[in-house]
């Protein structure tokens, strides 16, 4: 089910001030962000902070470890001991990280982390990067159940709205999904009863489209995320 929302973006585009925006108005969160460290207005290292408040350094430019990134040195050993803050949840549980990037992929506890919040049922938001690119994050862009969703400074204010809501219309599709007498299926067409209207989708070159006003704006919407995932079901 499309339900993992990758956002990317140039360094400085506001990836990571989005997502704290998003997650300071979600309740039942799982995760951490990235924030920069500071010495006389002059980034010197980042660290993480989980849901739970707790920090810790994740580079710095003092630090001597075999693992760099420009002038930054990472410390794979402080990334790990946050892990366990982090791993587990509940089905209810909003997951997100920031970042799923080149520092935080010297780690190989952080990858199963990545793969077990994307393989779990719950909602994922993560900031991925674009300025680096491995085998790793290239097949998490390449997941069926993945939108990836680019900012930049003139359209984060625009972006932002669209991430906001369509979180909410994940949430619709996994009720849908859960509802089987809301579809009826007539060959490449289906009929879904959604919250304030039926919505009629048609399979056109493999994907589903709907004839709501989200889906004309954005190419996506809730119905289309139900439809597929519950065509998926049934094969």
């Amino acid at each position: 089910m499309q339900k993992n929302i990758l956002i990317t973006g140039k360094p400085r585009s506001g990836k990571s001030t989005l997502l704290q925006k998003l997650i300071n108005v979600i309740p039942n969160k799982v995760g951490f962000i990235t924030k920069e460290i500071l010495e006389n207005n002059e980034r010197v290292g980042f660290e993480i902070e989980t849901h739970l408040g707790k920090k810790n350094v994740l580079a710095h430019i003092n630090f001597k470890t075999p693992n760099a990134v420009s002038r930054y040195f990472v410390n794979v050993e402080n990334l790990e001991a946050m892990i366990p803050e982090v791993v587990d949840f509940q089905n209810d549980n909003f997951l997100y990280l920031d970042e799923i990037g080149q520092m935080e992929l010297f780690s190989a506890k952080f990858k199963e982390l990545v793969l077990k919040y994307l393989n779990s049922e719950n909602i994922c938001l993560a900031i991925i990067s674009n300025v680096f690119e491995d085998d790793f994050i290239k097949s998490i862009k390449a997941r069926e159940d993945v939108i990836v969703i680019e900012i930049s400074e003139e359209n984060r204010d625009e972006q932002e709205k669209f991430v906001t809501q369509l979180i909410r219309k994940i949430e619709k599709a996994k009720k849908y999904i859960l509802e089987p007498q809301r579809f009826s299926i007539t060959n490449s067409k289906v009929e879904l009863k959604s919250e304030h209207a039926t919505r009629t989708l048609v399979l056109i070159d493999k994907k589903w489209e709907c004839d709501c006003d989200f889906f004309r704006e954005h190419q996506i919407c809730s119905h289309t995320i139900a439809t597929k995932e519950f065509i998926e079901k049934l094969k």
